[in-house]
Order: C-alpha cells, then structure tokens, then sequence
C-alpha cells in the first residue's frame, strides 16, 4: 500500500491559493487604475488620467457593469476638460447606449459637440435633455445651454440663442455667463443699452469674478456709446481686477488719446 503522502491535496490547495490570489490581484489593480486616474483628473494631468481609466476598462474583463460606467463617467470628464471633445461625444454615447437616456449624458455630450464643431448636434442634445429634464436640474445643464446658445450663435440664429438665455433667465438658470451672451447677442443687434443692462445684470450677479470679460464688454460698450471717460475707468478697472492682457492694454491707450 502506498502512503499518502499529502501532496496531491497539498498542490491542489496552493493551485486554488495562486488562483485566488491572481484574481484578488486584478481586483485590486483595476481599482488602483481607477483611484490612480481620479487622482489625476483632480490634478489636471487629463492625459494620465484618461490613460489610467482605460487601463482600469482593459483590466476588467466580461459583462459591462457598474465598475465600468463609473470609469467611463470620470473618462469622459477627463476627455472633455482635455479637449478633446470628439472623444467625449465617443464616451458619452457608450453611456448612453449602455447606461440608458440621462440628461446629465446629453448635457455633456451637447458641450461636447459644440466642442468638436457640431453645432447641430449641440442643439439636438440640448433639445433632448430639456425633454427629460424640463426643470434643468441634471447636472451639466449650463454647459449644454452654454453649448447650444453659442452654437446658435454661430449659426446666425442671434434670436434663437437670445430666447433660449431669455428663457433660462425666466427660469432662474440665469447667471453672469448667460447674462455674458445675452449682452454680446444685443452688442450685435446695436442694442447699445439692451447690451450695458445684461452686462450690469452679470456683473451684480454671484461668481461674476468667474467671467472677466464682463467688465470688458462693459467698457466696449460705453467706447461705443461714445462715453470714453467711462470706457477708460472700466477698462483701468478690468485691468486692476483681472490682470493685464495685450487687448486691454491697446483699449486703455486708443482711449485715453481720446
């Protein structure tokens, strides 16, 4: 009779040990990737961070799942702040065939479309994600009216874009971007005064620090009105507030020969 020497039982264990292990590994480094890639999304390095979640994608093997539209999500975050919005509208229709219709999908891939030069694609978007979120509370909303407005904008279609932010307005949505272009839309109407009142209007409203080209077209508007001692101080004042830069520097001195 031979002994049992235990081996057999012994191999089958370390076999079943060396598998576990293998797959506890890709567990671990798909999460790795993904926290990896957040980190460098947090940090602005877009093109590591889109490295990381594909790798994070590679790493995951079989049905898609909520791992996957998690990594696709911060992807397509990454692949817009990046630039490179072709590759977003990319994502952003994966998400949407897999993931389902989402107004926060269309808010995005209507940005990005706009971003890539598809301005109509921009609208259809834009259009579709106010069907399924009439209250505009998904996020991303203000990126795609944005998007769709200036896509309007491009167009020709100054009315369209000027009821569009109207209607924002109307609704609360309105902030010192909207109140931005809806100023620019009536400067190319002439509309002088029309323009000055949306500009203040942005000006006075909360975060307007965040779009200096408020003051700017201000002090436009007042050169254009033919108020130049107004035109001077709000440009001086741009400058003080904002920095200098090149144009706002050559506006200062056409105005002060004035």
């Amino acid at each position: 009779m031979k002994r049992k020497t235990g081996y057999g039982t012994l191999l089958i264990v370390l076999t079943l040990i060396l598998t576990m292990s293998a797959g506890c590994g890709k567990k671990e480094n798909r999460y790795t990737y993904r926290d990896d890639g957040i980190k460098a999304l947090g940090e602005g390095n877009y093109k590591d961070a889109i490295q990381s979640f594909d790798q994070a994608i590679d790493t995951k093997k079989g049905l898609v799942g909520k791992f996957d539209m998690d990594v696709l999500k911060y992807r397509a975050e990454a692949e817009y702040l990046s630039g490179d919005y072709q590759a977003a509208v990319g994502t952003y229709d994966i998400l949407i065939k897999v993931d389902g219709e989402k107004p926060e999908y269309y808010n995005m891939r209507s940005a990005s479309k706009a971003g890539a030069g598809d301005d109509d694609g921009a609208i259809a978007d834009y259009n579709r994600s106010n069907e399924l979120d009439p209250d505009g509370k998904a996020p991303g909303r203000m990126n795609a009216l944005m998007a769709a407005g200036a896509a309007m904008e491009k167009a020709g279609s100054a009315s369209d874009a000027m009821t569009l932010y109207e209607s924002a307005a109307a609704g609360g949505e309105a902030g010192p971007m909207i109140y931005n272009r809806m100023g620019l839309c009536k400067m190319a109407q002439k509309d002088w005064d029309g323009a000055l009142e949306s500009f203040q209007k942005g000006l006075s409203a909360p975060d307007a620090n965040q779009v200096p080209e408020l003051l700017f077209n201000i002090a436009v508007v007042y050169e254009r009105r033919g108020e130049f001692k107004k035109a001077l101080d709000t440009m001086e004042q741009y400058v003080s507030t904002h920095g200098p830069d090149e144009e706002a520097q050559r506006e200062i001195t056409f105005l002060e020969s004035r």
